[in-house]
């Protein structure tokens, strides 16, 4: 199994950690690279059923607050490694699925176990991280994750339809739960025993917002570019999945570079300069269709360019690492965990509605406004990340008193 930018000398633990999230990326992975053209070609979803669609896999991370109160008593790794079952369940179920209704069901599913663990592998990465590494740490994390989504749809791409749906959820899902059994080999004590069911403090309001911000912009992008281009250009399985190819490459050289970056010249720089450049990516994805007409250049170009533009989201995406290190420098040992499951929940408030709205549009006005949307969204990042500053844990002071932590 490639181990992409490993030091000798990282924790033994946080090694495991990586082989488990390998696995679940990989079969994650081929999963992925199915996704967008099973519910276009088999189950012929319409531009409202994917609002659901997407409403209903993003629900999960909107509850993953409570989800997170309700088991802070039980272990990280054991409450990971129950995620990852679930993800590898709801997975593997696709293989019988013939409808709309089957698919909301089972997309549930997988989802309540991929938004329980996310914050779950930020924590157990920073946890084992050496505090001098700990955004070398996350970047590494990252690229394990994507190299093992890198493989999962590279045979998606090669193999393409020389095995049926079915075939290739069913070996998503043994795939997921190898990372499951992994993880159960991790110690019991990583992460606070005594940290808070809920937390919500007003220092940590930037985070919250940018978390709420992130959720739109993400998913006006992740669910309708791919739509885009399966639905109105007729991309084929082969072409998706390439394109995934294409962007988890791109992870695993960049994702352990943002880390180090972070450590180096911190999370405000890279946050502007990201949300600078996805500002231009949106637009031009809601406008480029139009340049055969206003440009003379031949319609030909425009799905390329699209192509282009779909992995220059993925590029900028890797900033959003950004959020948790900066996090974990606001934020004591004890807050860390449950600010994190607060952080997904209000990424996934916006998730939740956005699909919906977005149908809506879609249906109502074409996709275009959609990016035009997506890049207002951006720009209220940007101006929410200018104020930005890495802060030490502070020390309770008068104001901490109007916090809630239950």
């Amino acid at each position: 199994m490639p181990h992409p930018h490993t030091d000798i000398g990282a924790p033994s633990e946080l090694k495991r950690l990586w082989t488990a999230i390998f696995f679940l990326f990989l079969g994650f992975g081929m999963y992925s690279a199915c996704a967008a053209n099973f519910a276009t070609e088999v189950i012929k979803i319409w531009p409202m059923g994917i609002g659901y669609l997407e409403a209903v896999r993003e629900l999960p991370g909107f509850l993953c607050v409570f989800v997170a109160a309700l088991t802070m008593r039980i272990a990280e790794p054991v409450l990971g490694a129950i995620a990852i079952t679930l993800t590898a369940g709801g997975v593997a179920a696709y293989a019988g699925v013939h409808g709309v209704p089957s698919l909301l069901v089972w997309s549930f599913v997988w989802s309540v176990g991929m938004h329980t663990w996310m914050p779950i592998s930020s924590s157990l990465t920073l946890n084992l991280a050496e505090d001098e590494y700990k955004g070398k740490r996350m970047g590494q994390t990252a690229g394990f994750g994507s190299v093992g989504g890198l493989l999962g749809m590279i045979a998606v791409a090669r193999v393409g339809h020389g095995l049926s749906y079915s075939q290739w959820f069913i070996l998503a899902g043994v795939l997921i739960s190898i990372g499951a059994v992994v993880l159960l080999t991790l110690r019991r004590d990583i992460g606070n025993m005594d940290k808070p069911r809920l937390v919500w403090k007003p220092r940590f309001r930037r985070y919250y917002m940018l978390s709420l911000l992130e959720g739109a912009r993400k998913q006006v992008f992740f669910t309708f570019a791919p739509y885009t281009l399966t639905k109105v250009y007729g991309a084929p399985l082969s072409i998706i999945a390439t394109l995934m190819v294409i962007n988890n490459l791109v992870n695993i050289i960049g994702a352990p570079m943002v880390g180090r970056l972070i450590d180096r010249i911190r999370e405000r720089r890279i946050l502007m300069v990201s949300y600078s450049a996805l500002i231009i990516v949106f637009l031009l994805y809601g406008t480029i269709h139009r340049a055969p007409q206003m440009l003379g250049m031949s319609v030909g170009y425009v799905f390329p360019i699209l192509c282009v533009l779909f992995c220059l989201d993925n590029l900028f995406y890797l900033s959003t690492t950004c959020l948790t290190t900066y996090l974990q420098k606001i934020a004591g040992p004890e807050d860390l965990m449950p600010t994190l499951s607060m952080g997904v929940t209000m990424n996934h408030t916006a998730a939740v509605t956005v699909p919906l709205i977005g149908g809506f549009l879609w249906s109502r006005f074409s996709y275009p406004i959609m990016f035009f949307a997506g890049a207002i969204v951006v720009v209220m990042s940007l101006f929410v990340a200018a104020g930005m500053g890495a802060q030490k844990p502070q020390q309770p002071i008068l104001s901490e008193m109007q916090e809630v932590a239950l």
